[in-house]
């Protein structure tokens, strides 16, 4: 056992009175007591213990493959047609199939690509 010194025992530490603010009754600098004090947070800490500052990855070990996609939302259709929303609305979307998905209205792929075979002609007077 190690020798204990004059002052007491090596575990205890006196502290200045101060420096002890969580219990103390008085409101702290800022009108805001110690507890309720929000500590400010560093460039990337969003409250999650990650230092890197983005989302915590659940496992790194097996890559996802990519996955074609069966269905697209109106938004996304609408782009990969090369026209607004609002005109993919009045004159498409009228006349395919729609998935609806609670409040999620999606678009087939094939649906698109029947609409464009119908809807293609030529200019000028092709064959």
């Amino acid at each position: 056992m190690p020798p204990r010194s004059a002052a007491g025992p090596t575990s205890q530490i006196q502290l200045p009175i101060e420096s002890v603010v969580v219990g103390s009754a008085r409101p702290a600098a800022g009108g805001r007591s110690a507890r309720h004090r929000k500590l400010p947070k560093g460039p990337g800490d969003r409250g999650s213990r990650n230092p890197s500052g983005g989302r915590k990855s659940r496992s790194t070990g097996r890559p996802v493959q990519s996955v074609p996609r069966l269905l697209l939302s109106r938004k996304e259709a609408a782009a990969s047609l090369g026209m607004s929303l609002d005109t993919f609305e009045r004159r498409v979307q009228p006349v395919i199939k729609l998935v609806p998905c609670g409040q999620l209205v999606l678009v087939p792929l094939g649906e698109l690509e029947s609409w464009c075979d119908e809807h293609a002609h030529y200019l000028a007077g092709g064959p």
